[in-house]
């Protein structure tokens, strides 16, 4: 289990969540950033990180997904529910915990993913030459 501590000083404790909610998350990321256009010169700067949170956080099929993963989270030893975040001092914690139980739960996917895109890229590489 990881612990993070959040801006206002309260604990943030990740367990992963099942395999099937996870893959829920990761599919719905997918699906919004799909039309992100990212290339081998495409340069990583704000505006590419903008785009890339912008569409995260918009995205109710995402949000629906990170809060089935947060069931597996505790917030300062409690679950997590929308009342979590009612008083003013836990509302600036919200987007903190959205991205840090996301990430969690995405990461394993997502180490798996740039392999399969390196060896392709590789491959494209060598065809083009």
């Amino acid at each position: 289990m990881e612990e993070i501590t959040l801006p206002s000083g309260a604990k943030l404790r990740i367990s992963l969540s099942s395999f099937a909610v996870a893959r829920d998350l990761f599919q719905a990321v997918m699906e919004e950033l799909k039309s992100t256009k990212i290339s081998a010169g495409t340069e990583i700067d704000v505006n590419l990180f903008k785009e890339l949170f912008c569409s995260g956080f918009a995205s109710k099929k995402i949000e629906k997904a990170v809060w089935e993963c947060m069931k597996k989270a505790l917030y300062d030893n409690q679950k997590i529910t929308e009342e979590t975040f009612e008083p003013e001092a836990a509302r600036g914690d919200y987007l903190t915990v959205m991205f840090e139980v996301a990430k969690a739960n995405l990461n394993p996917f997502m180490k798996s993913l740039y392999a399969v895109f390196e060896a392709s890229l590789s491959k494209i590489g060598k065809s083009q030459a």
